[in-house]
């Protein structure tokens, strides 16, 4: 279906997913300190940003803010699920995306996320990044560095990666700094 074709809330809805692609990961923090409370973001080498400050905004009004992402992603994935029963009902196929059109690996096809950072966590490189990027502290043993990840991610067992949401999310902008960092080694 070309753009000319879509409806209004088909073309808001897609101006939606762009718009959450573009900040992705995402990943924003309530702080509150002496100067206020604010919400803050974490870069991709783990960096921190004042995203909003507030003078007058309730415990509430704060929190939505801050859980605006997440509550995106997730009515996505609830209307998703129901476009896909309505197409499933209804006998039609399932639309090809333009990740999968370009032949790209989708991030949700990719469900073990614990596995994929386990593995990683021994990958010699990886350990490296992470003393140089992360500061984390010699000897660089697998235990360490499992201990930095689960703190570097906000989680307290790899396998909360697998469930979605900030976690996920946090898992695949380390992941993608790793990356980055490996390439700009060369």
């Amino acid at each position: 279906m070309n753009a000319a074709a879509l409806s209004p809330d088909a073309t808001r809805l897609r101006a939606i997913r762009a718009a959450l692609a573009a900040i992705e990961p995402a990943v924003w923090t309530r702080v509150h300190g002496a100067d206020g409370a604010y919400v803050e973001s974490r870069g991709e080498m783990g960096e921190l940003f004042v995203l909003a400050r507030f003078d007058e905004a309730t415990i509430d009004e704060i929190a939505f803010v801050t859980d605006a992402p997440d509550t995106v992603r997730f009515l996505l994935r609830l209307l998703d699920a129901a476009f896909r029963e309505v197409r499933q009902l209804r006998g039609l196929p399932e639309p090809r995306r333009a990740d999968q059109q370009r032949g790209e690996p989708m991030a949700r096809d990719v469900k073990n996320f614990a596995a994929e950072c386990a593995m990683k966590c021994q990958d010699a490189a990886f350990k490296v990044f992470l003393h140089g990027v992360h500061g984390l502290e010699k000897p660089l043993t697998d235990e360490r560095v499992a201990q930095k990840v689960r703190s570097l991610l906000g989680v307290q067992s790899r396998k909360e990666l697998n469930n979605g949401g900030r976690a996920s999310e946090a898992w695949l902008a380390l992941r993608g700094a790793f990356d980055a960092w490996r390439k700009a080694e060369r």
